[in-house]
């Protein structure tokens, strides 16, 4: 389908009509559908304060667009995502952007998808971008991408634990072996922000562990927390109803080696989002990292007992994680892979050049 006969309607928050809302929220709830078969859907009212918060995002510009045919009906939808110009990672990424396109199942093979990317490649080329990188966990995103020269730039999976299949016995284990194999460290659990006194202390924490993270051929991904990026993701977090729970090793003499993050949100009581856990690379080789995961396991099973299981992202590379979370339980859920596209050679490719 050319670009002509697409209407690429963008979806602006705070000026649309209940109309476009609508469309926009039922869109997300079939993606989510297809990715999730088996998974209680999250309520329309949740979406609504996901999609409000897509143009304050402290990290990038996200565009939103619902994509309709010549007879007008909603068809699928794009996003482009682009650095933030005031952003300390501007430089490393002001080449790049990110694109997702989602089209209904019994819409495609019909070129939607190709007038997508045509879109997207245009907009990168008139502003200056080279490189566009997105991922996707679809047969038909794997294949999409493949199809118009992506290069695969990292492959990871989604490991899931059920609650109910957790070796208690075997947990209990590693916290109590962690902790007497490090006499002097305590964990500290703390919801949102940190103590006000340790926000920026904490910010450049997150900076070195989260960039600790194998990337492999991914462009423009580490990350520089600042605290004032740290207090606009929690103040996001509160829009949305996420509660953030964070525990750290705190060593003997203050300082803090480790970390672990989840999120949870009563709206979705079934389950946990396990986030970045990581130890500083001084500290490592003393099971910090296994105690972590076990304390917020044993934290979890105390504090959120709705909760049905745990999901988490990890690179395929990532062997350390990979293992813990392996004897921990976790299973894959699903594979993902981050795709690399050159605009240039995409152009060529779709004939725009």
């Amino acid at each position: 389908m050319p670009v002509k006969e697409l209407e690429f309607l963008r979806f602006y928050p705070a000026e649309a009509d209940e109309n476009v809302w609508n469309e926009a929220i039922n869109m997300s709830l079939v993606s989510f559908k297809e990715n999730n078969p088996d998974d209680p859907a999250p309520p329309p009212e949740l979406i609504r304060k996901q999609l409000s918060s897509l143009d304050e995002n402290p990290f990038f510009i996200a565009e939103l667009y619902l994509l309709k045919n010549a007879e007008e009906k909603l068809v699928g939808n794009l996003i482009m995502a682009f650095p933030r110009p005031d952003s300390p990672e501007y430089e490393s990424q002001k080449h790049m952007g990110i694109m997702q396109v989602f089209v209904l199942p019994d819409c495609r093979k019909q070129g939607i998808g190709r007038a997508a990317l045509e879109k997207t490649v245009n907009v990168f080329h008139e502003r200056g971008l080279s490189l566009i990188q997105g991922d996707t966990t679809r047969e038909s995103g794997h294949a999409f991408a493949k199809r118009f020269g992506g290069e695969i730039a990292i492959e990871g999976r989604i490991n899931r634990l059920y609650m109910k299949d957790v070796d208690w016995d075997l947990i209990e284990r590693w916290s109590d072996e962690s902790a007497n194999a490090n006499p002097g460290v305590v964990i500290e659990t703390f919801e949102g922000l940190p103590d006000e006194s340790e926000v920026e202390t904490y910010a450049k924490l997150l900076t070195e562990i989260a960039n600790q993270q194998p990337f492999e051929e991914l462009e423009g991904v580490e990350m520089s927390m600042t605290p004032e990026k740290l207090r606009k993701v929690h103040e996001q977090q509160q829009e949305r109803g996420d509660i953030h729970i964070t525990q750290i090793t705190r060593e003997s003499d203050g300082s803090i080696s480790g970390l672990t993050e989840i999120t949870y949100n009563p709206q979705r009581p079934h389950i946990i989002h396990q986030e970045l856990t990581g130890v500083q690379e001084k500290y490592r080789g003393r099971s910090l990292g296994k105690w972590l995961k076990a304390s917020m396991l044993l934290y979890i099973r105390e504090t959120y007992p709705d909760a049905e299981f745990i999901n988490t992202g990890n690179a395929n590379s990532n062997a350390p994680m990979l293992s813990i979370n392996e004897r921990m339980g976790f299973k894959l859920y699903k594979h993902t892979a981050f795709y690399k596209l050159q605009v240039n050679e995409t152009m060529k490719e779709l004939g725009l050049l």
